[in-house]
């Protein structure tokens, strides 16, 4: 009796131990010592990476261009967006210091973040794109998507690949390790223009994402969870965990981003630097102006459409214009309201508007097309379909053809003229400003 009743107070003691061993999921503060809320650290539920988990804005284009020429070679890049585990990993952005998971301090060495693509799915990371490193098939034609790991800089791949927290990315209390959505990883996640199509679902002219598997995930691994997820695992069959330990997944779907395909243009040839000669402040309070001329080619495929409206199954129309890429530039000018319904700019600012004292001050540049109209400048890429008003303009519109072959030739004569705005006070200084031609699907 006595010899049973030591061996049963081993096993209680035992069972014990490995209980408070095992990593525990946190989604409230109750899971927090004082200590570590003392230190700033928070809990709150949080989803996982269900399959439509980051169901958001990426970043990427609205539109994302097709050519149907040989205008996008295998490997060309399509879209690229740096995607944040904060605010773009789950449906409900995490905090730095929100805790998601709790683990005996003993066990700092065993805990790990996991990413993998999808490899258990065709179109989002089960087959390798041979013609880009690192990059899968896709649920559209002639797309392979590549996602890395900002931190550790490897690609995902459909096999497991681990990262060991660092120190100063875990808080302890003596007792336990916490593990904060600050220590995960950020990715980068590219699409490329493939030749190959073994492997796809949609061909179509017009394609606004709606497939809402993802393309890869972020696992926690400790003990007692995601057991057979381990560096070199088949993402396919190993998925222990899924979706309760794994924070963050990385989706196309739902993002507001459609693929377009047919005839298109590019942009063939530009002026790169336009200097504009020097003028006083009396001169341009009294009206005058100080410009110069600049030109834009361009060249399309045979049949490709000019036009501003959406682009539909039967007509992928491709239009042009001025994008303001100088984010400081942007939001002066909108803070001024030098911009129309629709968001587009009315004026182009220096790049560094009102944020040095040596760039001048109550003046900006308009920019005029060949008629000697005013065009509208895009503040961005977020939005297609939206016309004259938002920057958008048929490239046709402000173009002329100059020569026909396999494909067709159109060049544009623009004015940069520097003026006054009304109802802002003219200060001495430079000007430095820049644009980006842009022309593609609507």
């Amino acid at each position: 009796m006595k010899l049973m009743s030591v061996i049963v107070f081993i096993f209680t003691l035992l069972a014990s131990r490995e209980s408070i061993a095992a990593c525990i999921r946190v989604d409230s503060t109750g899971y927090l010592s004082q200590q570590a809320i003392a230190a700033g650290y928070t809990a709150s539920y949080w989803t996982g990476a269900h399959d439509t988990a980051n169901s958001k804005n990426l970043g990427l284009p609205a539109v994302i261009s097709l050519s149907n020429g040989t205008f996008q070679p295998s490997g060309t890049l399509l879209a690229s967006t740096a995607l944040s585990f904060l605010s773009q990993g789950d449906q409900v952005p995490y905090s730095a210091k929100q805790v998601l998971f709790r683990c005996d301090v003993a066990d700092k060495s065993n805990i790990f973040e996991m990413y993998a693509t999808n490899g258990d799915n065709a179109y989002t990371g089960m087959f390798a794109a041979s013609e880009i490193e690192g990059a899968y098939y896709s649920f559209v034609k002639n797309v392979a998507v590549r996602l890395t790991n900002t931190k550790t800089g490897e690609y995902y791949s459909r096999y497991w690949k681990s990262r060991q927290f660092d120190d100063s990315d875990l808080y302890s209390d003596g007792t336990y390790i916490y593990i904060p959505a600050g220590a995960f990883s950020d990715v980068l996640m590219e699409l490329y223009r493939i030749d190959s199509t073994s492997y796809y679902a949609d061909a179509s002219n017009v394609y606004s994402y709606a497939y809402s598997q993802p393309h890869g995930y972020i696992a926690f691994k400790g003990p007692g969870m995601s057991n057979n997820v381990t560096p070199g695992a088949d993402s396919a069959t190993n998925y222990d965990g899924f979706y309760g330990y794994w924070p963050a997944s990385w989706s196309l779907y739902n993002t507001g981003t459609k693929f377009v395909r047919g005839a298109t243009c590019k942009v063939n040839d530009y002026t790169n630097l336009v200097f504009l000669p020097m003028i006083t402040v009396s001169e341009l309070n009294s009206g005058g102006a100080s410009q110069a001329d600049f030109s834009v080619s361009i060249e399309c495929e045979s049949g490709a459409i000019s036009g501003t409206a959406s682009s539909t199954t039967t007509s992928a129309n491709v239009s042009m214009g001025f994008v303001v890429n100088q984010s400081t530039a942007v939001n002066a000018a909108t803070s001024l309201g030098l911009t129309t319904a629709s968001g587009g700019l009315t004026w182009l600012l220096d790049n560094n508007y009102g944020t040095k004292s040596n760039i001048a001050s109550g003046v900006g540049i308009r920019i005029y097309d060949r008629t000697g109209r005013a065009i509208n400048l895009l503040p961005n890429l977020s939005s297609f379909g939206t016309g004259n008003t938002r920057g958008w303009y048929a490239f046709k519109e402000l173009t002329t053809l100059v020569s026909s072959g396999t494909t067709d030739i159109y060049n544009g004569n623009f004015t940069a003229s520097l003026e006054a705005i009304s109802g802002q006070t003219v200060t001495v200084g430079t000007v430095n400003a820049q644009l980006q031609v842009v022309v593609g699907f609507q």
